[in-house]
């Protein structure tokens, strides 16, 4: 016979809720009397204190069970707890580096114990659940609620619950529950205030002499992170750190702009820990895409197996991804990664390029690298004059509006500020009534150092290693060793 809600609803309930907290105040009273003990040398006191708390625990808990604390769903329960201290390590970390900056350094050094010790828990609670694989919980169509101190979720209509009710893990007001996202999709931004010409951005097809030099838009370059709440996915990775900045001059065709900070910083600015990241998904070869692959140790990487091949890229954590899921909505050929989230063929721009497509509700996320570099490419039509297929790249683009068409999509981009600004606002994209241009800010140029960067693979020539030769000295049909661009898409460093 289960004893779990004996008590609940009938008159033995209050008293028995009244039991079941001085418990809980006893255990935090016998540990804080052990911990004081242990100071005064008394350890043997110290010892028989904490057997006491542990057994103010166990009352606790009996009690809990008389009065149907917590939901009886132990596996949902269970789920709920593992978010909490997965949760609880990140905030306890937080809380001790401002132990620790008010000069508190030996509590901020015991309470970054106790944040790997919350962490552990979880990981060993997901330990209990690949042992026995209970079912998936399914809250399809359901709302859930989360509580902002220690993540315990709520499944269903808060409101229906007394307005004294409270979080059954940390008793926080039902007033501070919020309701949850069920995916978040965030911008990595590390370069800023640069720009493009419109012959760059537009002359793939028709040809760059027509189209106008002058016309220039904004440029920048910021990936994205996805948070499912069970995963953190990439999409791409940015620049490397020690990547030179670069600088332009009246032939540049496109100044990524200046860097604000490294790719990795910028994604802790966000909350994120290299260690943190489970997936990424890298859209195409190219370095300012590619740059801190190396910086995410227990991260898997997947990408389309020629960029792969190209790249040399080899390793048990290395997915050359071959598109085996079937076709998603019109495209071919995509790669299932997370519910919600997709890895779509997406040929053209290089042989092995990518999109990743994020479905929040009815939205949809279209994040891509390079199918255009600019969005007034996109409502106008044009492909850049960066590819490796130009008829894929058509068909890419084609499919890419098509998508826009038939669904409700936030077009984010990389090298441009509508990517992230797309985000922020989820600014539905409509082909036909496209956002008034911006035009670039004033920049001035940084002197030049000698060094010539490729504004599409991030290569970098230096004099110094290729024999003293200057990069103007070298002969006009010269390519990129990497991408094999002309000397015309080389920027100064």
């Amino acid at each position: 016979m289960s004893l779990y809600g004996l008590t609940k609803g009938t008159p033995l309930e209050k008293s028995v809720a009244a039991l079941a907290q001085g418990e809980a105040n006893g255990v935090m009273m016998y540990y804080a009397l052990a911990r004081l003990a242990k100071e005064q040398g008394l350890d043997d006191v110290a010892e028989t204190l904490i057997e006491s708390a542990n057994q103010e625990a166990v009352h606790a808990g009996f009690y809990a069970i008389l009065n149907g604390k917590y939901p009886k769903d132990f596996w949902a329960l269970l789920e709920t707890v593992k978010k909490a201290e997965i949760a609880g390590e990140k905030q306890i970390k937080a809380l001790a580096d401002k132990v620790r900056a008010a000069g508190f350094s030996e509590a901020a050094d015991e309470m970054e114990i106790f944040a790997k010790q919350e962490g552990h828990h979880g990981v060993v609670i997901e330990e209990i659940f690949k042992k026995y694989n209970p079912p998936k919980i399914d809250n399809t169509g359901k709302k859930v609620y989360v509580c902002p101190v220690c993540g315990y979720e709520y499944v269903g209509d808060i409101d229906s619950e007394p307005e004294n009710w409270t979080c059954p893990l940390c008793g926080q007001p039902k007033s501070a529950f919020q309701e949850k996202t069920k995916i978040q999709v965030k911008a990595v931004k590390f370069c800023e205030n640069g720009f493009m010409t419109q012959p760059f951005a537009m002359g793939g097809e028709d040809g760059a002499e027509k189209f106008d030099a002058k016309i220039k838009y904004r440029s920048c370059l910021q990936n994205f992170v996805i948070d499912n709440g069970e995963e953190v996915i990439l999409v791409d990775t940015g620049l490397p750190a020690e990547y030179p900045d670069s600088t332009f001059d009246e032939k540049t065709q496109i100044f990524i702009g200046t860097k604000i900070k490294s790719y990795v910083d910028a994604l802790k600015d966000l909350g994120y820990k290299p260690e943190q990241v489970t997936k990424i998904l890298v859209t195409h070869k190219h370095e300012d895409h590619t740059g801190e692959l190396r910086s995410f140790p227990n991260a898997k990487i997947y990408i389309g197996r020629p960029d792969a091949e190209a790249m040399k890229l080899s390793g048990e954590n290395i997915i050359p991804v071959d598109f085996t899921d079937g076709a998603y909505k019109n495209f071919p050929a995509c790669q299932k990664i997370a519910d919600g989230v997709y890895y779509i063929q997406a040929v053209g721009h290089t042989k092995g390029n990518s999109i990743v497509i994020v479905e929040d509700g009815d939205l949809n996320y279209l994040i891509h690298g390079d199918v255009t570099y600019t969005d007034e490419a996109l409502y106008q039509n044009k492909l850049s004059v960066v590819f490796e297929d130009l008829a894929a790249a058509r068909e890419t683009l084609n499919r890419v509006r098509e998508f826009i068409r038939n669904n409700k999509t936030v077009y984010c981009s990389t090298h441009t500020p509508l990517g992230y600004e797309n985000l922020e606002a989820k600014r539905i994209c409509d082909l036909d009534n496209p956002p008034k241009t911006i035009p670039p800010k004033e920049i001035v140029a940084k002197a030049a150092t000698g060094k010539y960067i490729c504004s599409i693979c991030g290569y970098v020539y230096d004099p110094a290693e290729n024999g003293g030769v200057k990069f103007e000295d070298l002969p006009a049909d010269w390519k990129c060793p990497r991408c094999k661009q002309g000397k015309d898409k080389f920027n100064k460093a």
